[in-house]
């Protein structure tokens, strides 16, 4: 459909934070007991932070200082990630026609887009920022892009960054805030696209996509600007709702290319926490090592909402290469509900 092929992928973290260490830092405080009882049980070992609370505590900053700070280590973080998604593409910043960019935490105009100039990208370079759209926010970012670059039959950029260290929020820690300041990493992903061609294998390519959103429980999942920052609300039904719908899209996306469910090689699943892993794997019956692959980044780095598929992408993509005419499904859920569905070929 695209004529559009992922070439690249890119995933950097700030440095990581053991969380048995955070859990020690707000041990203290109203809710630290339920803070520490929710990491032991999250499966999520480090994640990075860009404001390490262990050095520097923001849980007292304003919601300025908070967005400042954001801005400045997600450009800080995204030129690397973009740096190195260039090299790996074999490709010089002057190649790029479009630098599209998509957070939900970093909020500024210019803000992300302002890295064509400090990556070197040329005058003309366009640019697209998106946003905010929560955890799900990388697959119709790469579809937008996959249409672009079957247009113009030139070469684009994605960087996808989310920061949640600059607003870890004050106590009192309830269940479900404990959640959120378990669940959240930082992270930055970026992706290179290039035009489809037969002389040029190499790379995956982007064949279609398909949504769905289920707006009866858009209160499950929501994230907000508050006089402290992300103000993010994370129900618990959010595992059953995502469980209950992910298969739809992801169905009507394989009959409309005559694509069998057991013909996917793998499933790059969105780790938006333990229980979301383990309902839809009880749900979709994913072969083992596609969740396995899910469960070992959300260990290592907890969810990066939109960087975080992504980083499952490329560990799947790195291990098992997609064969010359394979499939791979990438699956991402977030505010909504919504869940998108992208269908990868091997080339």
């Amino acid at each position: 459909m695209s004529e559009a092929r992922i070439v690249a992928v890119t995933f950097r973290t700030p440095p990581l934070v053991k969380m048995e260490e955070f859990a020690n830092l707000v041990a203290a405080d109203p809710g630290g007991d339920t803070v520490a009882q929710v990491v032991r049980n999250s499966a999520i070992t480090t994640k990075g932070m860009a404001v390490n609370a262990l050095l520097e505590d923001p849980r007292r900053w304003t919601t300025r200082r908070r967005m400042d700070r954001s801005l400045t280590e997600a450009r800080h973080l995204g030129h690397a990630t973009v740096t190195a998604a260039l090299a790996e593409a074999g490709l010089g910043p002057g190649d790029v026609g479009l630098f599209a960019t998509v957070t939900t935490t970093t909020h500024s105009a210019p803000g992300l887009d302002a890295l064509a100039a400090e990556l070197g990208l040329r005058p003309d370079v366009e640019t697209l920022s998106l946003g905010p759209m929560g955890c799900y926010a990388a697959v119709p970012a790469v579809s937008a892009c996959a249409h672009w670059v079957a247009v113009k039959r030139r070469p684009a950029v994605l960087l996808a960054v989310d920061l949640f260290s600059p607003h870890v929020q004050p106590p009192p820690y309830d269940k479900e805030q404990a959640v959120v300041l378990t669940l959240f990493g930082d992270g930055a992903a970026a992706v290179v696209l290039l035009p489809r061609d037969a002389d040029e294998p190499g790379g995956v390519e982007v064949v279609d996509a398909e949504q769905l959103t289920a707006p009866a429980y858009a209160d499950d999942l929501q994230v907000h600007m508050g006089d402290n920052g992300l103000r993010i609300r994370l129900k618990p039904s959010m595992p059953d709702v995502v469980a209950g719908s992910v298969a739809t899209p992801a169905r009507a996306l394989l009959a409309r290319h005559g694509v069998r469910w057991a013909d996917i090689a793998w499933w790059a699943v969105h780790p938006g926490g333990r229980r979301i892993l383990d309902r839809v794997d009880e749900a979709l019956g994913l072969p083992e090592r596609s969740m396995a692959t899910a469960r070992e980044v959300m260990r290592e780095y907890g969810n990066t909402a939109a960087p975080a598929v992504l980083a499952v992408l490329r560990r799947l993509q790195t291990t098992r290469p997609l064969a010359a005419g394979q499939h791979g499904v990438v699956l991402a859920c977030g505010p909504g509900a919504t869940v998108w569905a992208l269908l990868l070929r091997g080339t």
